[in-house]
């Protein structure tokens, strides 16, 4: 894949259809024992054919969104991860750099130069409001943006240290009435930002693009660690995952496993039975293998 062909990728595209493309859909797996020979697959428990894999070693493009606004150890920590990574990346994987405030904005276009996508991480110093909540959606429409065009392996990496407080919106759930006990906004403080983060996951269930998230600085409120959870459910129901790191020792390695864990990620073409818009579940299985992978999908016609 050369520099020209993967900025060609990122180019606006014409309008494409949201969700996977008719009669195919890429499931991202993670195997932590075995391989994926003999695999079989379902769709809605019936059978289904698996069309093609891709695997650690084909083409990889990750996209590194940063969303950093806090504490300037805990971001010097994350850097220190972003460049480990970085330099482990393999001749076929390249990257982007983006910023997630104030809308998506890149900060580098996609390279495989170690010493460019270091530089870029390193002057973007963040500040400002946080915006992951924002920015998570477009992210994933963007790396579907690239699946429809290549057959590389695609995936969006977050690293963010935000506070929930620290968004252009309120989700605090302020209390509206304090002489009332069955007020629900007392009893539920952190309703708004649930509903935010399952809003966030049923539109990414039309994306498939896996997201994996690294919150740099964990938080013990419980506003905060509802969005923590939030965020965890949010990567995972797109098959990647998420880290909440609770300490400096923590961020370095957080960072670097996660690219890891991008790297070795495998991309499974299914052949989806022709239909109606629908909610559809994945099964996939094969011999001595032990894996995890994303189950659900709502599939647009």
């Amino acid at each position: 894949m050369t520099r020209r062909h993967v900025l060609a990728l990122l180019a606006p595209p014409p309008p494409l259809p949201e969700g996977a493309a008719p009669g195919r859909l890429r499931v991202p797996v993670l195997v932590t024992k075995g391989d994926l020979a003999n695999l079989e697959a379902t769709v809605d428990a019936k059978p289904a054919k698996v069309e093609q894999l891709k695997g650690p070693q084909d083409d990889l493009l990750v996209l590194i969104v940063l969303d950093f606004s806090g504490d300037i150890s805990y971001i010097e920590a994350a850097r220190t991860g972003l460049e480990a990574a970085a330099k482990e990346l393999p001749p076929h994987a390249w990257a982007t750099v983006l910023r997630a405030q104030d809308g998506l904005r890149v900060l580098q276009d996609p390279t495989g130069n170690v010493e460019e996508l270091v530089a870029a991480m390193n002057t973007y110093t963040g500040g400002g409001k946080a915006g992951l909540l924002d920015t998570v959606e477009d992210a994933a429409k963007l790396g579907d943006r690239l699946l429809a065009k290549t057959a590389a392996r695609v995936a969006v990496l977050c690293c963010t240290d935000g506070s929930i407080y620290n968004y252009r919106e309120d989700y605090t759930n302020p209390v509206i009435n304090s002489s009332d006990s069955r007020d629900l906004s007392r009893r539920f403080p952190d309703q708004l930002v649930r509903e935010k983060t399952q809003k966030l996951i049923s539109s990414l269930l039309n994306r498939e693009t896996p997201v994996w998230i690294v919150h740099i600085h964990y938080r013990v409120d419980t506003i905060n660690e509802a969005y923590q959870r939030g965020l965890q459910q949010l990567a995972e129901a797109t098959g990647g995952e998420a880290a909440i790191c609770r300490g400096l020792a923590e961020i370095s390695g957080a960072v670097t496993n996660a690219f890891r864990r991008i790297r070795e990620h495998w991309s499974v073409f299914l052949e989806v039975p022709p239909g109606k818009s629908r909610n559809i579940v994945v099964g996939l299985s094969a011999p001595e293998c032990d894996m995890t992978y994303r189950q659900r999908f709502s599939v647009k016609r």
